[in-house]
């Protein structure tokens, strides 16, 4: 059975424009592992869209990348994709890794509860600080990937066939391991980043099956 992969990039606001950059390394390793990826980008990223193709491809691995609340993952210019009571059946059977902020408190529950197979996400907001002179170029943003990187590890492990639980836990090392180096740099100006990155580390959730391999 040949795998497919899903993913959201909106791309309407600094946010947003950030993610859709970084989460483009993922595709290029789902692409190099004969992976099919649908890439839902910019105003494809909307409700009616998501629930065409999820029904008529029925991808087995979803990563959302945008804003969120504790019932819900948002698209395109705020668009409500998934939400808590309305339609998170729509994840039944599938993995989930949210890259947006707090669907892991509710929907991620809720989800696991409709006989979604595992969900990644954050309890809370998910934070990363940018270096304002990258803002065109946010990939050599060095700053930002102290945050990106251990939160794409995710998916990354996750499309190398590694269980749920071993993606969970590479990313939480990615998270130590910048905190580390943060730590052990002599007046690094930043050193501020670290409260962050703990935040992001401590509010990152992992629901429903870890052994599941996708």
């Amino acid at each position: 059975m040949n795998k497919i992969f899903l993913i959201t990039r909106p791309k309407h606001d600094e946010t947003t424009h950030y993610l859709f950059y970084w989460s483009k390394k993922v595709i290029e390793l789902a692409k190099r592992k004969g992976i099919q990826v649908l890439d839902l980008q910019k105003e494809r990223a909307n409700k009616k869209e998501l629930t065409s193709i999820v029904k008529k491809k029925e991808p087995h691995f979803i990563f959302f990348n945008g804003h969120g609340s504790s019932s819900s993952i948002k698209g395109h210019d705020n668009e409500v994709l998934v939400k808590t009571g309305d339609n998170e059946r729509l994840f039944k059977d599938r993995v989930i890794y949210a890259l947006s902020c707090r669907s892991g408190k509710e929907l991620g529950p809720k989800s696991i509860e409709q006989k979604t197979i595992a969900y990644i996400g954050y309890d809370d907001d998910f934070v990363f600080v940018i270096d304002n002179t990258k803002i065109y170029r946010p990939l050599d943003d060095s700053i930002a990937e102290l945050f990106l990187k251990p939160s794409n590890q995710v998916a990354i492990c996750i499309l190398k066939g590694n269980k749920i639980k071993e993606a969970y836990r590479r990313s939480q090392r990615l998270f130590a391991k910048n905190i580390q180096k943060l730590l052990t740099s002599e007046s690094s100006p930043n050193s501020v980043y670290i409260r962050y990155l703990l935040w992001d580390m401590h509010h990152q959730v992992c629901l429903g099956n870890e052994e599941f391999v996708f």
